[in-house]
């Protein structure tokens, strides 16, 4: 038994080694570029040096005027602009949306829980993860914030549908 499982180890690197030997050749002659063979001379200055080099070009080059280095103030705006994007503006007295746990229950309170399926979007599944969730009652539905809706679109699998169906205002004519 241990002659034949270090015969399979032995194939085993074997094969590996030879794997590892194609997958090199491989992926050595298959990252070579295409090139033109056209010889340019450049002059370039570096720390007011001049250096003169020859070199080949690739066959798709990006002229130095088609590329546009940025500078610190255009790296400033750039980073100004994203903080904008992250931040929108809000109207004076608005409360920025973020996320807040609605009211959830442990269990239903002593009168049992209601039955969430007369709200439209809401069938027995459903009604079952808002249970698991600890919501049982409609005035909890009814209650719900644009934050509260968005904590549970962040914590739950069902929250899309509250906005779409209008479950807070359904929820509002059973309280």
């Amino acid at each position: 038994m241990l002659e034949i499982a270090s015969q399979i180890t032995l194939c085993l690197l074997i094969a590996a080694f030879i794997g590892f030997i194609i997958g090199y050749s491989a992926g050595k002659w298959g990252a070579k570029k295409p090139t033109k063979t056209t010889e340019t001379t450049q002059a370039n200055t570096v720390d007011n040096e001049e250096i003169v080099e020859t070199e080949e070009e690739p066959i798709s080059t990006v002229s130095e005027k088609e590329v546009e280095i940025p500078t610190k103030e255009l790296i400033a705006n750039a980073v100004e602009a994203m903080e904008e994007m992250e931040q929108p503006e809000s109207p004076e007295g608005a409360q920025p949306t973020t996320e807040t746990k609605p009211l959830l229950l442990d269990e239903p309170r002593d009168e049992g829980k209601d039955s969430l399926t007369k709200i439209k979007g809401i069938g027995p599944k459903v009604e079952e993860k808002l249970n698991e969730a600890g919501i049982y009652h409609f005035d909890q539905i009814s209650s719900w914030t644009e934050a509260n809706i968005q904590w549970l679109e962040t914590h739950t699998t069902f929250a899309h549908r509250a906005k779409k169906d209008l479950w807070v205002q359904q929820a509002k004519i059973f309280v």
